[in-house]
């Protein structure tokens, strides 16, 4: 576009030597008028963005990379967002046809989005009962639930696990099979994310152990490696409530005795996991 106005300048600049001098100096002015507009008539390529909320932007893709995407509206204010929130960036042809179809665009896009994501987790740390008895904790977890909530890293579900403590080699090794609703919250948005977590329900003695309330906090990094899949490392601190676990409790040296109470451990965990 700008090299046609470029040869249509220079064309009429030989043309107007060969006039007359009034017409001469209006076709200058002429000229004068329409070269600022020949200058700048070429047109930013349009983008329309869609995120996984449902939003749409339309503008200029300033920047694009693996992490963000800029885009510079009619106004030129310029906005940044995560690649991680975008669920697809198309090139506007037509605005005015385009428009009359965004709405059921947006509809089947957002629609196809994967909300449901699965959790595996593994998990390892100490673990104490109080009365000096402390040793170690391995086990697992797996969780289901609504991910992206709003458009942003959210989980929502519940989750199961197992949890065997490795206490004192005289005392009674207790396991427990945790359900609980899990809560997971992002404090940025992007590709690498910390995240903050609560979960609270009821963990399920085994092999004679009575179980009680289970609940935990948790501290952890995402590396979102796709739109709804993610590598979770993490630290968290768990407590369990048994309302009965039997114990030996020696009152001095060959007499003992069982103790039928209960008693609540408090675990330091790691825990390493996927998100699908």
């Amino acid at each position: 576009m700008r090299d046609f106005f470029c040869i249509f300048v220079a064309s009429n600049y030989v043309h107007m030597l060969t006039m007359n001098k009034s017409i001469r100096y209006g076709a200058v002015l002429l000229l004068l008028f329409v070269m600022p507009f020949a200058a700048f008539s070429e047109e930013a390529v349009m983008h329309r963005v869609l995120f996984h909320s449902g939003r749409v932007v339309v503008g200029e893709i300033v920047l694009r990379n693996e992490d963000v995407v800029i885009v510079k509206d009619s106004y030129g204010a310029k906005f940044q967002f995560p690649m991680s929130d975008v669920v697809e960036i198309t090139e506007v042809i037509d605005q005015e046809a385009s428009e009359k179809h965004e709405e059921e665009v947006v509809s089947r896009k957002v629609s196809n989005v994967k909300r449901t994501s699965l959790g595996l987790r593994v998990v390892g740390g100490v673990a104490s009962m109080g009365g000096g008895s402390i040793g170690g904790v391995i086990g697992a977890d797996a969780r289901l639930g609504a991910n992206n909530l709003a458009g942003k890293h959210i989980f929502l579900g519940g989750q199961v696990g197992y949890r065997l403590l490795l206490m004192g080699a005289g005392e009674r090794k207790p396991s427990i099979i945790p359900i609980s609703a899990a809560l997971e919250l992002p404090l940025t948005e992007g590709t690498h994310v910390p995240m903050v977590g609560a979960n609270i329900g009821y963990g399920i003695g085994t092999g004679g152990v009575l179980g009680g309330v289970n609940a935990g906090l948790s501290l952890a990094y995402r590396y979102h490696f796709s739109r709804t899949g993610a590598f979770h490392v993490g630290v968290g601190a768990e407590v369990q409530q048994f309302a009965r676990y039997s114990h030996q409790v020696e009152v001095e040296p060959g007499q003992a005795f069982t103790d039928e109470g209960g008693r609540t451990a408090v675990m330091g965990v790691i825990t390493l996991g996927v998100l699908f």
